[in-house]
């Protein structure tokens, strides 16, 4: 059993570590846009890639936090008696942590979204939805 814990953990690790890299809005991203036939000028883009950045300082902290969480948990899985109130109470810290971040990313995609007109967002909601 905790040869199995110890594994998902690694894997979340990874998981985290793909998020934080992965985080700026790259040239793929805006491809999706375009496919969804929104026009983007240089400016929008410039625009998109500041509130990006505006972001990714509070993103990267919280996933370091949860990253800090992580190795807590597995270093009280390496104890010899393993404390699981203490492994309850850090997993309850790090799902509030990733809430934290889903809503941190969710504010990012709100403000670049506020860039585009209604017809814009249906049609980059549509392609994401049926197209993808």
């Amino acid at each position: 059993m905790k040869k199995i814990m110890i594994i998902a953990i690694l894997i979340f690790n990874i998981y985290s570590l793909y998020a934080e890299e992965h985080f700026i809005i790259n040239d793929a991203s805006m491809k999706v846009l375009t496919d969804a036939g929104v026009d983007i000028s240089l400016e929008k883009k410039y625009t998109i890639n500041s509130i990006t950045k505006k972001y990714l300082k509070d993103a990267r902290k919280i996933l370091f936090e949860i990253n800090k969480i992580d190795m807590k948990i597995n270093d009280e899985f390496k104890k010899e008696d393993i404390d699981l109130d203490s492994v309850k109470q850090l997993i309850f810290e790090k799902k509030a942590k990733e809430a934290d971040f889903d809503y941190t990313i969710m504010s990012c995609d709100l403000d670049i979204l506020s860039l585009f007109s209604n017809n814009e967002i249906k049609r980059i909601k549509y392609y994401i939805i049926f197209k993808k």
